[in-house]
């Protein structure tokens, strides 16, 4: 065989391979494109199997929610190996009794509650906080008759709840924080306006109401025609810091599905990342999740005007230490909201929260 032979069966055998390469390669990449198309809206992405979370939400769908929303509209979870669906609360749950009936992993819940609720000896552990806004209790500063907190003694309280001890704990707290000590407990009037706090205040059945968001409320009072909506934050008198919201779920789920809470924790924190960098590609996630453009107008700019609000609310620090809880029991406590006859001051921290999975 000659030189020159040699040379071109050498050159024929590499074009082979060059073409079997780059046809491979092409083929490749429609297998997966083919393989993501295929995987929307199913368990399974590209051959992997997607892990089920169902996930119960505390309120109906809300800015609250956003890195939830954005990990499922941006494909993170799936990332993750998880498939996550919401679930709104018809009315109030009990999302422990939810979860032990095997209808929900994991929930939505708020510092507050999940103490509550331990003190209650409920099975409950919270394990990621991922939202911490401000809020308290909005009143009509257009209306002149509250200009500081300690004007709200023997006013009506709206709160869900009423007519528990709730509303008034907390409004009483900021009184006496603002020095006055002689308001009677029981001079406060009680409304059950639910959530609907807004209404409360416009209707005249509540002067004030409490357990409230600044991000949502006050934009959405302000859309619903109050103009000088405004509130008094409880960080700045005397209640325990509790507008934030956190994960939880049984301890025997916790201890089940701890690996997949971790991937949860990892996959919202990434969304928490994207929503502070690229609002708006979070803000156009939202508006489709929630169906803006079918809205009333009035409905659009409580979006609008929520969305802007609640941006920066979400932390990069999922933990939450025992001091934190150790004080807000204490407040419960110390204002009669949970009977410390069932050693409430007793129950450790670590029972109901832990930080496993949220470092």
């Amino acid at each position: 065989m000659t030189l020159a032979m040699r040379m071109q069966i050498r050159r024929e055998m590499i074009c082979g391979l060059l073409l079997s390469c780059v046809l491979g390669w092409a083929s490749a990449s429609v297998d997966q494109q083919q393989c993501e198309l295929a995987a929307d809206n199913s368990s399974e992405k590209c051959g992997q199997k997607l892990v089920p979370v169902r996930l119960g939400l505390e309120w109906f769908t809300n800015p609250d929610h956003l890195p939830l929303i954005v990990a499922i509209e941006h494909g993170i979870f799936e990332d993750f190996g998880l498939n996550v669906t919401l679930v709104e609360p018809v009315d109030h749950w009990e999302a422990e009794e939810e979860i032990l009936a095997g209808r929900l992993d994991v929930a939505v819940t708020e510092p507050l509650h999940l103490a509550q609720d331990a003190a209650l000896g409920k099975p409950v552990v919270g394990f990621s906080r991922f939202l911490h806004t401000d809020g308290g209790v909005i009143y009509d500063a257009g209306a002149g008759n509250i200009r500081r907190p300690a004007d709200m003694c023997g006013k009506t309280i709206s709160y869900p709840g009423s007519p528990g001890p709730g509303g008034p704990a907390i409004v009483d707290t900021m009184v006496r924080a603002d020095g006055k000590t002689d308001c009677d407990i029981e001079s406060y009037g009680k409304h059950n306006g639910g959530f609907f706090h807004t209404d409360a205040l416009q209707s005249g059945k509540a002067d004030v109401a409490t357990l409230i968001f600044w991000n949502f409320e006050i934009p959405e009072a302000r859309a619903k025609g109050m103009k000088e909506a405004a509130f008094f934050s409880l960080k700045e008198w005397g209640v325990p810091d509790f507008c934030q919201l956190v994960l939880m779920t049984t301890p025997a789920r916790f201890v089940e599905m701890q690996p997949i809470f971790r991937k949860l924790v990892l996959a919202m924190r990434r969304a928490t990342g994207m929503i502070h960098q690229q609002p708006d590609l979070t803000r156009q996630y939202y508006y489709t999740y929630v169906n803006r453009d079918n809205a009333d107008q009035t409905t659009r700019d409580i979006i609008d005007a929520t969305f802007t609000a609640t941006l920066p609310a979400f932390p990069n620090d999922n933990n939450m230490s025992s001091e934190y809880y150790e004080r807000l029991m204490a407040w419960l406590i110390d204002t009669n909201q949970v009977d410390d006859s069932k050693t409430a001051s007793q129950i450790p921290v670590s029972t109901y929260w832990t930080n496993e999975v949220s470092w």
